[in-house]
């Protein structure tokens, strides 16, 4: 049974194309056969597979319009085998104008994947940044939709409105579709990042999928200059959306918890203005110090702050550069830094953590 996908948020920027093109890319690797459709205007999609856009005679607006004259072939470009792309162009931006009036105009799309079905295994469907009715046509033509989120607060706000635009057409047209929100440009250093991924966790539960996209320049690329994110095998992400991919597909995602490791990446000794910023992440904990050969081993003089309130514990310490040797002090109990995997053996400190400056 061919599984249609549709990508959606209204919020523009957080990776509604790179997620549609590198699943596309992705699935379509794993030995399926993939449709991929521009819902967008700016025609995004279609410049990452097909970037000789003027020697397109017909696009997906010709589908919408014109449905019943203009057979799907005529449109379709063919990327690879078993991989094809309905292509857009600006003129897509006219088509709520030329059906206004008409009558299921919003399910003008599913019509159109109508007449593939048995073609594809996966139609991935990349919408424009508004619920208007071009989004509206790809939701009703989706079995499954996956929500990109960015860490920012609109992004987030637009998980809401399309959520309500699902609940919508189930009510109105009757229409059932699954929902996955998929968090993008993770970035472990930030806190809005990691607040904004603890939300989406608690709110969305199950319907959040494991597997997380990190920043990643390479995804940037891959989009910007049409080559697919497959040429890039060691990147992240590639690792990512593979990992999505695996997810979709009903199996274990190939990414590792990403929360662990954000957290190790996030909480290790780095340099930070004119120090080192050391963390320690202990919700129990009442009283935090470190102690090293940078303090003589006293652990009075320098105590860790709780920064913000739930647990993260840090303060940030002048040191030469160098290597120094250094350990936690829990309420009085000595141990090794657990996000530093860098230890040594002193003769009356047993194991203690080394940071090289």
């Amino acid at each position: 049974m061919m599984r249609r996908i549709a990508v959606a948020n209204q919020k523009g920027g957080c990776g509604k194309t790179t997620t549609a093109v590198s699943l596309a890319l992705c699935l379509h690797e794993m030995s399926n056969r993939v449709l991929l459709v521009d819902m967008d205007p700016q025609g995004s999609s279609t410049q990452s597979l097909h970037p000789d856009t003027d020697s397109l005679e017909h696009t997906v607006y010709d589908l919408l319009v014109d449905s019943d004259s203009v057979p799907v072939d005529s449109v379709k470009q063919k990327i690879g085998e078993n991989l094809d792309i309905l292509p857009a162009g600006v003129v897509l931006s006219t088509a709520e104008q030329m059906l206004a009036g008409r009558d299921g105009r919003e399910a003008r799309l599913k019509r159109v994947i109508d007449r593939v079905s048995g073609d594809y295994d996966f139609v991935i469907i990349d919408s424009p940044p508004n619920v208007g009715l071009l989004t509206f046509n790809a939701l009703l033509a989706a079995n499954e939709i996956i929500i990109p989120v960015d860490p920012s607060l609109f992004s987030l706000q637009g998980v809401g409105r399309v959520v309500e635009a699902i609940d919508l057409i189930r009510n109105v047209n009757g229409h059932h579709a699954e929902y996955r929100v998929l968090a993008t440009m993770y970035d472990s250093r930030t806190r809005i990042s990691r607040e904004i991924l603890s939300t989406l966790k608690r709110r969305f539960g199950d319907s959040c999928f494991r597997t997380v996209i990190r920043s990643n320049i390479t995804l940037k690329e891959a989009t910007g200059f049409g080559v697919p994110i497959t040429c890039y095998r060691g990147s992240r992400g590639f690792y990512d959306y593979r990992s999505v991919a695996n997810e979709i597909l009903g199996n274990e995602p190939t990414q590792k918890d990403i929360e662990v490791e954000a957290a190790i990446d996030f909480l290790a000794p780095r340099r930070i203005g004119g120090g080192v910023l050391f963390s320690y992440l202990g919700n129990d904990a009442e009283v935090i110090a470190i102690e090293g050969d940078f303090n003589s081993w006293d652990r009075s003089s320098d105590v860790l702050l709780d920064v913000d309130g739930r647990g993260l514990w840090q303060r940030v310490i002048p040191l030469r550069r160098g290597t120094h040797n250094y350990r936690f002090v829990v309420d009085g109990k000595p141990m090794v830094d657990p996000n530093n995997p860098e230890t040594t053996e002193l003769p009356g400190k047993g194991q203690v953590s080394v940071v090289n400056l």
